[in-house]
């Protein structure tokens, strides 16, 4: 079913709106698709971003500092990142804590990292979810992200999600009715 939309009028600065145009251009989407692009991405994650703690580096150093830790530590780090952090987030951009509220923060998550990602809906179950993630940084990165969506899933519920693992990607699925 398609969204209602409305129409609205911005002005900006002629620099901006020829950035915008190139960009649109070279995503070979309309400026108006565009500009729907960056206003759900702002209201559906960078709002709540800078709230919930979240801040940009260079994916480099985040390869190196995890490159540190040995399989145990990097399991630790998702499990108190999970505990301590996921929760509050997807509550403050859900108001709500339930699997598809994290499967929500997920893609919004996912569109802002600009990670290659799909996320599928079965045609078959629409209960069923696939998400495939290439993250490209590595396999104690695809260690972190396997531990903390599991312990994210568990805490909600959900104990037999299948994950798939390489150095560079992530591959998980879970039936969002499927509680144990």
């Amino acid at each position: 079913m398609a969204q209602k939309t409305s129409g609205v009028t911005f002005r900006l600065d002629e620099n901006l709106l020829s950035r915008l145009r190139r960009e649109s251009t070279h995503k070979q989407v309309s400026l108006n698709t565009l500009a729907s692009q960056v206003f759900q991405s702002h209201a559906d994650y960078e709002i709540y971003a800078s709230k919930a703690g979240m801040v940009s580096f260079p994916k480099t150093l985040l390869m190196r500092i995890m490159d540190k830790l040995n399989d145990d530590e990097v399991g630790r780090l998702s499990e108190y990142i999970a505990e301590n952090e996921i929760k509050d987030f997807v509550l403050l951009m859900n108001q709500e804590y339930s699997v598809r509220a994290f499967l929500r923060t997920i893609d919004s998550w996912l569109r802002a990292t600009g990670f290659v990602y799909r996320h599928e809906v079965s045609s078959e179950n629409p209960n069923i979810h696939v998400f495939v993630i290439n993250h490209s940084m590595g396999k104690r990165w695809s260690l972190y992200f396997e531990k903390l969506f599991k312990y994210c899933l568990n805490d909600l519920g959900h104990t037999s999600v299948g994950f798939d693992v390489t150095d560079s990607s992530i591959v998980f699925k879970v039936d969002i009715l499927d509680q144990r």
